[in-house]
């Protein structure tokens, strides 16, 4: 998919985000066929690379980078809730209408990339950056 992790990456121009989700298609109706029909997904066998990534990797990015305490919003939020609703964990809350982040980021960026105001950052790493939301999203 298009970089939505803004934090360390840049997101992608239109026309190459689209090139990317047409490449992705096939994948996806593929496992929309699995869900469709009960099947589980077919086995994937995993790389030295992909275990690194999986294992070392992704447990000391957990570990020592992913912490919601650098999120912040500027007076251009708008109160409209969509951070909230864009939380796929539920870790995020409106309080007198402001996003307060709670103990159990994932760092998904889905609240940043969602905002329609650009009010969210990430510290210093997102600002300025373009932020890239799948046009599909609000269909």
């Amino acid at each position: 998919m298009p970089e939505n992790y803004i934090a360390l990456f840049d997101a992608p121009e239109e026309a190459e985000a689209r090139k990317i989700i047409a490449a992705a298609q096939p994948a996806l109706e593929r496992g929309i066929g699995c869900i469709r029909s009960g099947r589980d997904f077919p086995a994937v066998k995993a790389g030295l690379t992909d275990k690194l990534k999986s294992g070392i990797v992704n447990a000391a990015f957990y570990r020592f980078i992913v912490r919601a305490k650098p999120f912040t919003v500027s007076d251009a939020c708008i109160r409209c809730g969509k951070c909230e609703n864009a939380c796929p964990l539920g870790n995020l809350r409106l309080r007198d209408g402001t996003p307060v982040w709670g103990g159990r980021c994932t760092h998904c960026m889905a609240c940043i990339c969602g905002c329609p105001a650009g009010a969210i950052e990430y510290g210093t790493a997102s600002r300025g950056k373009p932020r890239y939301q799948c046009p599909e999203y609000e269909k």
